[in-house]
């Protein structure tokens, strides 16, 4: 399995708006076969009555062009489209009612009340807030409402009526928005479960790159440096130390040098090691240390600055091409030393270590710690910083 196979699944949102563009469609249609049918049985007995055709076609055109322009996009229309259809039925309503007039009964005007009913059903598909809904809902009862009292037949009748559109937009606007959340958590649970998916495919991959770099580059290049096929000294130390990087690398240990403070010191010594120099770097206790994973950057950026001049100086100046370096974390402090066996210098003399004090006791004490530098000729040098570490809290 590669991160080609790992293919994003269907939006399960895509799919619930689908669905609402769909039952859009059905309660529409369902409306007007719902209302036709009811007027054919009527014998079109309100087609007569003043302008109610008007009225009529007006509330079943608006419907069929939301239905036509779903069809023709294969989404759900704007919501300002279907505002526009809502504000026509709610407007057609009392009108009707008005003209019907005496002609009017419980069963209303054949159309428009079963038409307003289901009318309601799209505010809830439509609208995704509570305070939306209600508001469609009470102009739609609203008008209905008025539409009874223009009528004048018993006005209390209207409120079956009312309550019944009310529960058709409520429900419906619940279930949708429950269906939508779900589909939201299903969707999010996709993306997780896929990022987990490529993260197990990158770490299969690395895996299997990581044996043919072991079995084959790294125990040649372990075995160059090992067992004396390399004469000299100091290409051997260098292919020895990318040796222990790449080991390190394969193990996962992949620290960044500007945040991880065994990471800057241990590329400075493959740098130095690069210029030719064998360096023996020992910083066991500072890697099992947990303070070194929280020590603030300036502190990083002066013990590698330290690092860099004392391991420059043995290469420039001390005749030999061996140092020791020695790191650790103790009583509250990072201590760093740098030692080697070269031609060293007097000390006491005025002019002695003016470079040195410049570039490493400055640079220590900037960041409130001390630096010592001993040296005799003949005898070797030997660098040691002592910076402390800010305390918690």
């Amino acid at each position: 399995m590669t991160g080609a196979d790992v293919r994003p699944p269907p939006s399960a949102v895509a799919g619930i708006e689908r669905t609402r563009a769909v039952s859009m469609i059905v309660v529409q249609v369902g409306a007007l076969v719902l209302c036709g049918s009811i007027e054919l049985l009527g014998d079109w007995r309100w087609m007569t009555i003043g302008p109610l055709p008007y009225l009529l076609g007006a509330m079943l055109l608006s419907g069929l062009g939301v239905c036509a322009l779903i069809l023709a996009t294969g989404a759900f229309p704007p919501r300002g489209l279907v505002a526009v259809d809502l504000a026509i039925v709610t407007a057609a309503v009392p009108a009707i009612a008005w003209w019907a007039g005496d002609e009017m009964t419980n069963g209303w005007p054949g159309t428009a009340l079963p038409y307003a009913l289901l009318t309601a059903i799209l505010i809830g598909i439509t609208f995704r807030t509570p305070a939306a809904i209600v508001a469609w809902t009470a102009a739609l009862g609203g008008s209905l409402l008025l539409g009874f009292v223009l009528a004048e037949p018993a006005w209390w009748q209207a409120l079956p009526h009312v309550a019944g559109l009310a529960t058709n937009a409520f429900m419906v606007g619940y279930v949708t928005r429950l269906l939508t959340r779900s589909a939201r958590d299903l969707d999010l649970a996709r993306a997780e479960e896929l990022q987990r998916s490529a993260q197990l495919s990158r770490e299969r991959e690395r895996g299997r790159t990581a044996r043919n770099l072991h079995d084959r580059i790294l125990q040649t290049m372990e075995a160059l440096a090992r067992d004396g096929w390399i004469a000299d000294d100091g290409v051997r130390a260098r292919v020895a130390e990318e040796s222990r990087w790449l080991r390190a690398y394969l193990r996962g240990d992949d620290r960044d040098p500007a945040t991880d403070v065994l990471a800057a010191l241990e590329e400075t010594v493959r740098q130095a090691v690069g210029g030719g120099l064998r360096v023996e770097f020992n910083a066991g206790r500072l890697r099992a240390a947990p303070e070194r994973e929280r020590m603030p950057a300036e502190i990083v950026e002066a013990l590698t600055g330290v690092l860099r001049e004392a391991l420059t100086n043995v290469s420039k100046h001390a005749g030999v091409d061996h140092a020791v370096v020695r790191a650790e974390c103790r009583a509250g402090a990072v201590t760093l030393s740098v030692l080697d066996q070269g031609r060293g210098f007097d000390a006491t003399a005025p002019t002695a270590g003016l470079g040195i004090a410049r570039s490493i006791v400055e640079r220590v004490r900037a960041t409130g710690g001390d630096a010592r530098i001993e040296a005799e000729p003949g005898e070797g040098t030997h660098v040691s910083v002592r910076i402390p570490l800010p305390q918690d809290g």
